[in-house]
């Protein structure tokens, strides 16, 4: 009888381990869904980007890729802590933490904006050294995760190596202006205008001289002097002024701000230099709402879902806009 008993109790032993293995090689994994999308710096979809979810206790990994309209799903994953990548070649990496459920009906959705590397933009001259290419992704992929110190360093040695492509200052003083080092982020940016005229004799119409005009802009806007920013953004537009991201971008920065009615002015710069481009018809629906001028809202929405409908707001717009108009006749 006892060693029946014995026997008993290390079948279930034995039984307990088995199942114990099975479940260690599932952790991570369950019905969990996420999905997304890829886009550039301009909002146009990213095809063949690689999407990796990995489980941050686990390290249970998951793959999938963007299709041609920028979107990723990924299925079957467990409840807990994921790191999610997007990558792809000629293009930064960037990542995004998070909690996914298997038992929620829908995780948020999660959009990822994947940066150019081009060393040679801006007119800039064309970099052969595969260094000096690494130290530029470096200070890009520093940048991105708000390690602004250690991505200027990488990109003051990248400028120390190759001085002729001077326009990588602009990185410099962007990373001067997040610090909130003001004073050096204008100092840097003002080295741009002088390369420039020294080469062109003129800043005019050089997109370099624009941006850098634009950030000493932000720079001003940020130490709380708003006439000296205008001033510098004007310039910046008049001296680019085909270019509708510089346009947005600064509306961007009045309306973060809460300077909504400038944002505006900006907003609709953008759209009058290319109509057919989402972002600021979202953005002037958003200013709009803020002014409580619900009519120009709904057709600044209604215009921003009919040029990205598989934008990952548009649903949420599209649910907002019933309402909105419900609002319009109420009144």
């Amino acid at each position: 009888m006892r060693s029946k008993y014995t026997l008993i109790i290390f079948l279930v032993f034995v039984l307990c381990f088995s199942l114990s293995l099975n479940l260690s090689a599932q952790q991570g994994r369950g019905k969990g869904r996420l999905r997304g999308q890829v886009l550039d710096e301009v909002g146009n979809p990213i095809e063949g980007a690689k999407i990796v979810a990995q489980h941050l206790q686990y390290k249970t990994t998951f793959t999938s890729e963007s299709d041609k309209k920028g979107s990723w799903a990924i299925a079957g994953l467990g409840t807990g802590y994921f790191r999610i990548t997007a990558s792809k070649e000629s293009y930064g990496t960037v990542y995004h933490e998070m909690r996914v459920s298997q038992f929620s009906k829908q995780n948020p959705p999660l959009s990822f904006t994947l940066r150019k590397i081009q060393v040679a933009e801006m007119n800039m001259p064309a970099i052969e050294d595969e260094g000096s290419v690494v130290l530029f992704e470096e200070g890009n992929e520093l940048f991105d995760q708000k390690k602004y110190a250690e991505a200027a360093a990488k990109f003051e040695e990248f400028v120390g190596q190759n001085p002729s492509v001077y326009q990588v200052n602009i990185n410099i003083g962007n990373c001067y202006k997040e610090m909130g080092e003001y004073d050096k982020a204008i100092e840097t940016y003002t080295k741009i205008l002088e390369k420039v005229k020294e080469e062109k004799e003129s800043i005019e119409g050089d997109e370099s001289a624009a941006r850098a005009l634009a950030g000493m802009g932000e720079a001003y806007f940020k130490q709380g002097n708003l006439e000296k920013a205008s001033e510098y953004f004007r310039q910046a537009i008049d001296n680019f002024p085909e270019d509708e991201t510089l346009a947005f971008n600064v509306g961007e920065i009045f309306f973060k701000q809460g300077e909504t009615d400038k944002a505006i002015e900006y907003f609709l710069l953008a759209v009058k230099i290319n109509e057919s481009w989402a972002p600021p018809h979202r953005q002037l629906g958003y200013a709009y709402l803020n002014k409580g001028k619900y009519r120009l809202a709904v057709d600044s929405l209604k215009k921003f879902v009919e040029l990205a409908p598989d934008d990952p707001q548009a649903e949420n717009i599209k649910n907002l806009i019933p309402k909105l108009e419900e609002l319009i006749k109420d009144n």
